[in-house]
């Protein structure tokens, strides 16, 4: 293992940029899939989408309104997760509800 500047190693660097890039591209393909939405229905209409937490395999879906992911988005430090995902995930929770929650960009305290 290799120490970078801050005092951590290089595989612990390197998974988080994995952990990373999986959660960005399944935001972008849940953007992708809002874009389409709107040719084809209203932004009151209930979407499932990809949770966009930082866990690189997460296979989990949130349900919300495209306005209420256009509302989310609308910031692009914030992310849609599933509940049982924000705690768990490396960024400040933001919002709950019982349908998902919103995680806001930069590490948190400590980690």
């Amino acid at each position: 293992m290799t120490a970078r500047a801050g005092g951590r190693d290089e595989s612990t660097v390197d998974a988080a940029y994995a952990r990373l890039g999986a959660a960005i591209a399944r935001a972008d393909e849940n953007r992708a899939l809002v874009t389409e939405a709107y040719k084809i229905t209203s932004p009151q209409t209930a979407l499932t989408l990809r949770c966009e937490c930082m866990h690189r395999l997460c296979t989990e879906v949130v349900a919300l309104t495209l306005e209420e992911y256009e509302e989310i988005t609308a910031d692009p430090a914030q992310a849609v997760v599933a509940p049982s995902h924000a705690d768990v995930d490396e960024r400040e929770v933001v919002k709950r509800t019982s349908r998902f929650s919103v995680v806001e960009e930069g590490l948190r305290e400590g980690g």
